[in-house]
């Protein structure tokens, strides 16, 4: 698990974009009300409000690293993250997670504030009371912003090897995802996402995270135990194509 954050706002070419709103529908597969997605090249794919509250962000990289760079104006420090990453692609996608953030920054008239981590890593937008969080993977990145409570997103490609390692994170309550690569993988995400929301210490994914099966409505649930307790969340699902994404809220 990696929470991460972003710094500063977008260039001009990148805020003009206007992309198509989506809502979800009875499937679970995001739909635009304007043309199809099949016909729709722009970077960013998605803008959605999932609650009044509580909205998201999705990027799909179709830009070159020598384009996506130029558009981030990166804060004191931030080059040091950003080189980690030896591959362009991996380059690319840091950098897509954070300019899907200031696309919702923007909107929620937070443009041009810095961006802060806390002593567990988990991003902050400075002297905001917003709450925010971050995710990328192979050809997207992705962002989420709550005016009023916690949040964490998470997105996941299905990969076969998820099988060998589905019991080091499937709760006891969780066979039913067990022999699925598809299940398996809503269920990594869903965690991960309750992971970034919960953001101050390690948790066991088998033990301390459960995700209960989902039924095709909104919200569905999520479940952190700790100390005794149990803390109930809402979780948001969406598929684009082989993309999973989870909203934990």
């Amino acid at each position: 698990p990696r929470p991460e954050g972003p710094r500063d706002s977008f260039g001009e070419s990148v805020s003009q974009r206007d992309p198509p709103k989506e809502s979800l529908g009875p499937s679970g597969k995001l739909k635009t009300k304007h043309s199809s997605l099949k016909t729709f090249t722009m970077p960013l794919t998605l803008v959605k409000e999932i609650t009044p509250s509580t909205s998201f962000a999705l990027w799909h990289i179709d830009e070159k690293l020598s384009d996506l760079y130029p558009m981030y104006p990166f804060a004191e420090g931030e080059r040091i993250a950003y080189e980690v990453y030896k591959t362009d692609n991996c380059k690319a996608e840091w950098l897509a997670a954070r300019l899907a953030l200031r696309v919702l920054m923007k909107e929620n008239g937070l443009e041009g504030r810095a961006i802060i981590k806390d002593e567990f890593g988990k991003p902050h937008i400075a002297q905001s009371t917003a709450y925010i969080s971050i995710s990328h993977t192979r050809h997207w990145g992705a962002a989420a912003l709550s005016t009023k409570a916690p949040v964490g997103i998470d997105i996941e490609l299905p990969k076969m090897k998820i099988q060998r390692v589905a019991r080091k994170f499937l709760h006891a309550d969780e066979a039913w995802a067990q022999a699925d690569v598809g299940k398996l993988t809503q269920v990594w995400c869903a965690k991960e996402a309750l992971y970034k929301l919960h953001g101050r210490k390690q948790l066991a994914f088998a033990e301390q995270l459960q995700v209960q099966k989902p039924l095709g409505e909104f919200p569905e649930n999520g479940q952190i135990h700790e100390n005794g307790l149990v803390s109930h969340y809402q979780l948001f699902y969406a598929q684009k194509d082989d993309l999973c994404l989870c909203i934990a809220h």
